[in-house]
């Protein structure tokens, strides 16, 4: 989100003392109950146990734009995954940028956990600027690049973390480059270039990419990594609309509040349609039936070989999951009313 950096800043530090206090007075309190809301099915497979959850690291630059508050919310409330991790991205050479992204991007994340109860979850800030432009160590040595390293040495023998890349690659190229074994450890979902499937011409002047044009050459041709990519011409598809994210989400709580309130916030918050392009990623993460993946053969810059390629999702399920799963979490009714025996 290219936002005025007063604005952002007023915005965070007062919801980050009412997310404290609110984390401090419901310590002891039980967590939301189930409300009838049904969701889509999670396959069996996929159901959380005491020793089964799937790992998944998160990699944000969560003040850029209004969707990946979404997304990061999403994941964290969904019971199948065990959140490893919330780490900050940069997004400093944008036009739009504040004077310093990466602690925008990391204040937010630490908001989101406080409001949540969730600030246990790791949440290490990443590289403040772009990986370096030449020089036998372009890595940036950020606590980011080193929790995925962390993380990815610690997945069980025969099991891969998930690692979520929703803005610059830099922390994810940053880690490969220090330590190249973990490569076949990991497999990666990320959001950027764009795809032409009928001519098969790739490109990389999406946001994301430009952000950190090094780091999505690095992960391009890392060995043995299991790519995902959601292209930004296929996320396009999945849009909000403001009137019905105002009912569903004003006045409910603290975290769907902050949710609406990005929109305006936003330097074109005037819109009344927008794409949550984020959430898409981790939306057809938990519902793999939410999108279409094909193998396609790597740009002919990168290294050859075949990647996982979103060719088409279903942003309307997508949208209506989102709010249901919100539903479910915080026991509402399916027009955003509390139930009554939610006790508030």
């Amino acid at each position: 989100m290219k936002i005025r950096a007063h604005t952002l800043i007023a915005g965070v530090l007062v919801t980050l003392s009412m997310a404290c206090a609110q984390v401090a007075n419901a310590a002891n309190a039980d967590q939301p109950s189930p409300s009838s809301t049904v969701l889509p099915e999670v396959p069996d497979a996929t159901k959380p146990t005491s020793r089964q959850k799937q790992g998944i690291l998160i990699d944000a630059d969560t003040a850029n734009e209004v969707d990946d508050l979404h997304a990061i919310v999403r994941a964290l409330i969904h019971p199948s995954f065990e959140v490893e991790g919330l780490n900050s991205a940069q997004w400093q050479i944008s036009h739009y940028a504040t004077p310093n992204t990466l602690e925008d991007s990391q204040r937010l994340n630490e908001v989101l956990l406080a409001l949540l109860n969730k600030s246990s979850i790791p949440h290490p800030r990443g590289a403040s600027h772009r990986l370096y432009d030449w020089g036998r160590d372009v890595a940036q040595h950020s606590a980011a690049a080193y929790h995925i390293i962390q993380e990815a040495h610690k997945t069980p023998e025969g099991e891969k973390l998930t690692v979520v890349m929703l803005g610059a690659t830099t922390s994810l190229a940053s880690a490969l480059l220090i330590d190249p074994t973990i490569s076949p450890k990991i497999k990666v979902y990320l959001l950027g270039t764009s795809h032409d499937f009928g001519r098969r011409i790739w490109r990389k002047r999406d946001f994301n990419c430009v952000m950190d044009v090094q780091a999505i050459e690095v992960v391009l041709n890392a060995k043995d990594l299991e790519i995902h990519i959601m292209p930004v011409n296929v996320a396009a598809a999945m849009v909000f609309d403001m009137e019905e994210a105002k009912q569903k989400l004003v006045q409910r709580n603290d975290l769907l509040n902050l949710l609406y309130r990005r929109w305006g916030d936003h330097i074109d918050g005037g819109r009344s349609r927008r794409v949550i392009w984020d959430l898409c990623v981790v939306s057809c993460l938990i519902y793999p039936q939410f999108g279409e993946e094909i193998r396609v053969t790597t740009p002919p810059e990168d290294t050859s070989r075949e990647v996982y390629v979103f060719s088409s999702i279903d942003g309307l399920k997508i949208r209506e999951e989102f709010y249901l799963a919100l539903a479910e979490y915080y026991n509402l009714d399916l027009d955003g009313k509390r139930h009554e025996q939610a006790g508030t």
